[in-house]
């Protein structure tokens, strides 16, 4: 085996913030609003890595 498979799956958008303890009601609403940020980008995948380091925020309405 490579290294890289040895690696760990990098949490996602969404588990870093239901792990935070944002709802998923709440986090679905955010992201309909397109207010959900990684590194100050919009994020359109919930499902996308965002790997320890990276920031996830919400934008301001």
């Amino acid at each position: 085996m490579s290294d890289a498979q040895n690696q760990p799956k990098a949490p996602t958008v969404r588990s870093r913030l239901l792990d935070a303890g944002v709802s998923p009601e709440r986090l679905a609403m955010h992201h309909e609003a397109r207010r959900v940020l990684l590194d100050g980008a919009i994020v359109d995948d919930l499902d996308q890595p965002a790997p320890p380091g990276t920031r996830l925020t919400f934008a301001s309405a």
